[in-house]
């Protein structure tokens, strides 16, 4: 598990696993290694979120310019879906990867307000 990531095994969570030479990744959150919450606003728990993905990526030997698939979870999209796109763009530029957003009612922890899933095929 990479450092800096909060160990979620016994919530029989694991944050990635690659098959078929791609790397599947569990939604990423607003956690700190400890498992607290970082942040309460959108733009905060965003950036953590998304390095807390970039340390998958690098345990793996790969970068954001890799990734191919971005799934957003916001409970609040219409509100945070400025704050959100701001920092999307601090970790992504051109070409964009596939990009999916979906508006949810709840996440795992009432505290969080963004959860991604990334996929990127590894180097052969």
């Amino acid at each position: 598990m990479p450092d800096g990531l909060y160990d979620s095994t016994e919530r029989q969570y694991v944050h990635a696993v690659v098959a078929d030479g791609t790397l599947h990744m569990s939604g990423q959150v607003a956690t700190d290694a400890d498992g607290n919450v970082v942040g309460e606003g959108i733009e905060t728990q965003t950036r953590q979120a998304f390095e807390n993905v970039g340390r998958i990526l690098e345990d793996v030997g790969i970068g954001f310019e890799d990734v191919v698939k971005v799934t957003s979870y916001l409970v609040d999209i219409h509100d945070d879906y400025d704050g959100y796109k701001t920092v999307f763009a601090e970790f992504f530029d051109d070409p964009l990867p596939c990009h999916t957003m979906l508006g949810v009612a709840d996440l795992a922890d009432e505290a969080f307000l963004v959860e991604l899933e990334v996929e990127a095929p590894l180097p052969e």
